[in-house]
């Protein structure tokens, strides 16, 4: 009978029949369900209810209450919770039309269970929570600022969409577990106690992760003015900032293989922050504007050394990736070897007068000259469409190409033509990637060349000197063009398995040429590895091999099971 008319009281308050509403003894709650509900805050601060299958309308919670669950509710405008709340909420799987916050709580919320739920916009801001389950749900946006979660905060499966910003907040203990972002930034947060990060899907890459960073400086710079816009290098440092704070709390977990990927972003965040550096050099007034552009130009240094070491070794977490740089080295370094003492053999009959560039060279002098300057054209052609991409549309030939479309268009099937022009374009798209490698591994000795033409005389430099500056110099730009290469089929796939190739070969017929100090070692020294004209080429090698063996090392051990 008591019961009948709490149902009653109820059922008025809320405005639906009576047979909409259960009592369930053994949790002492009320369960409605399968309505349309009016909202009586009383009702909710006397009773513990639970919704399930209603349709809720706009709801602000700013009062104590004993507790509220809903389960497959539909909540067709906000739902706020605010001020002096203070009780238990779980909310599952249900649609949130418009928005859900929980905003300014003065008191400290002892539980919140959010699970499988389907959310436009979520806001947290300065709040004390306690145990906050927030889990398996699908989030548009969500903004989570200046909290203090005082025990656990459970995120665990979430998938996060357009926007992920967690600002401020301070976690005893935060999880990720299992977690989806589409975009996410986590800055100036503190985590006292552990985090949890396992099989969330922050892998980024550097091309993404470049790609995320300024769609979020696009985005939050869109509507605004001049005066209040925020630079893309600090976008890149807001990121930094987020995978910092993982880093620093997954070392604090003795968890170092988890960290050190949160360490690489940290890098492809610093490497994109000084990218940007170029875009402040200011006009010269004033002594502090040349200490800047200093600064600047530094930072030039820094951001070259990071862009080597990430497409090395990934900041040492990539143990095949080093591995193959270095058969890479060791092959191109017997090219170089193989093709100089081939130009010399059987030439002269004096070997040490041989082994010269100059002798050999200098009788092709003209037509040497006109491929330095074929590929200085090139080469310049090429730096100007990386400073302006519409540069090349100038060209009339690449004008034509529309018109060739639409010619192959009829003359082809349209199925048979767009499979064939995506294959194409790809393995196009690929050998243009490697040309461009090319090119420029062939633009930079051709530049030390004319340099020396110009100055050379002036120094009093040996002519032979000109010949040496440029192999040598085209030995290592082929190196680091080939390993920042963007084609992936010929430039990593087909040149890594020659290289393998080239590397087993010698290593069984002639290990002595691996380097010469291994010849030495064995007693098998190649003599032609110690004329002159291959000493510069010696050293330019040992010390590219000391590079790459030390980041073979510090990635082997940095994948090592047992921590260091």
């Amino acid at each position: 009978m008591e019961y009948n008319e709490q149902i009653i009281e109820i059922a008025k308050k809320l405005n639906i029949e009576k047979n909409k509403i259960l009592y369930v003894k053994y949790s002492n709650l009320f369960e409605i369900s399968d309505c349309e509900i009016s909202i009586a805050t009383d009702i909710f601060q006397k009773y513990n209810l639970f919704f399930n299958n209603c349709k809720v309308p706009n709801l602000i919670l700013e009062f104590p209450i004993q507790s509220l669950k809903f389960k497959s509710c539909c909540f067709e405008d906000g739902f706020i919770i605010r001020d002096d709340f203070n009780g238990y909420i779980s909310i599952k799987n249900s649609i949130f039309e418009n928005y859900f916050s929980i905003l300014w709580v003065k008191k400290e919320i002892y539980k919140i269970n959010i699970n499988k739920n389907n959310f436009n916009d979520v806001s947290i801001f300065e709040n004390k929570i306690l145990n906050f389950k927030f889990e398996e749900n699908t989030i548009q946006n969500i903004s989570v600022s200046n909290n203090l979660f005082s025990k656990e905060a459970y995120f665990n499966y979430n998938s996060f969409g357009n926007e992920c910003i967690f600002f401020k907040n301070s976690f005893e203990n935060l999880s990720f577990y299992g977690a989806k972002f589409n975009s996410f930034v986590f800055f100036q947060n503190t985590i006292k106690g552990s985090l949890n990060a396992v099989n969330a899907n922050l892998n980024f890459d550097f091309e993404n992760l470049e790609n995320k960073i300024n769609e979020q400086y696009e985005e939050f710079n869109k509507y605004k003015k001049e005066k209040d816009k925020k630079s893309l290098d600090k976008f890149a440092n807001d990121f930094r900032d987020s995978f910092r704070i993982f880093k620093n709390a997954l070392i604090k977990d003795n968890n170092l293989l988890d960290a050190s990927n949160f360490h690489k972003y940290e890098l492809y965040c610093k490497e994109i922050e000084l990218k940007q550096s170029w875009n402040k050099l200011k006009n010269v007034t004033t002594d502090e504007d040349i200490k800047q552009n200093n600064r600047n130009h530094s930072q030039l240094v820094d951001f070259l050394l990071l862009g080597f070491y990430r497409k090395l070794c990934d900041h040492h977490t990539d143990f095949l990736r080093v591995f193959n740089n270095l058969i890479l080295l060791i092959a191109l370094y017997v090219l170089f070897v193989f093709g100089f003492t081939w130009l010399h053999d059987d030439k002269l009959k004096d070997t040490k007068a041989i082994l010269t560039l100059f002798g050999f060279f200098d009788k092709f002098k003209f037509y040497f000259n006109i491929g330095v300057a074929v590929c200085m054209s090139f080469g310049l052609i090429l730096l100007l469409y990386k400073i302006d991409k519409n540069f090349i549309k100038s060209f009339k030939i690449f004008q034509c190409l529309p018109y060739i479309k639409k010619w192959l268009l009829k003359v082809f099937k349209k199925e048979i033509f767009i499979k064939l022009f995506s294959r194409l374009k790809i393995i196009i798209l690929d050998l243009c990637h490697l040309m461009e490698s090319l090119v420029i591994a062939l633009l930079i000795p051709c530049v030390f060349y004319i340099l020396f033409a110009i100055f050379g005389l002036f120094l009093n430099l040996d002519k032979d000197f000109k010949y040496l500056l440029f192999v040598n110099s085209l030995f290592v730009s082929t190196y680091i063009c080939l390993v920042y290469t963007k084609s992936l089929f010929l430039g990593r796939y087909v040149v890594l398995i020659l290289s393998y190739v080239v590397f087993f070969i010698m290593l069984i017929s002639q290990p002595s040429i691996i380097h010469p100090l291994i010849g030495k070692i064995m007693g098998d020294f190649d003599k032609n590895l110690s004329y002159p004209s291959l000493l510069i080429l010696n050293i330019l090698y040992t010390i590219l091999m000391a590079l790459v063996l030390f980041s073979l090392q510090k990635t082997a051990r940095k994948n090592s099971i047992v921590p260091s």
